[in-house]
């Protein structure tokens, strides 16, 4: 069993919402990342910086239901 299956709700709510952070953050950083690709004429890079910062915003609300969820 992992250590989160173990862990107490008010723990699995501070650690969701750590998570929903995190993935916000990296969203934010993909998004700039792939604006900067985008007009260096990058686009192969650009593109998948924006997959990456799709993938980070429908992570980052996942999470952030979950943790209301479970609230």
């Amino acid at each position: 069993m992992s250590k989160s299956a173990k862990a107490a709700p008010t723990e699995m709510n501070a650690h969701e919402a750590s998570t929903a952070s995190l993935a916000i953050y990296i969203a934010q950083m993909a998004g700039e990342l792939a604006t900067m690709a985008d007009r260096s004429e990058l686009t192969m890079l650009a593109y998948f910086l924006n997959l990456a910062r799709v993938e980070a915003e429908t992570k980052s609300r996942e999470h952030a239901a979950d943790s209301r969820g479970r609230a």
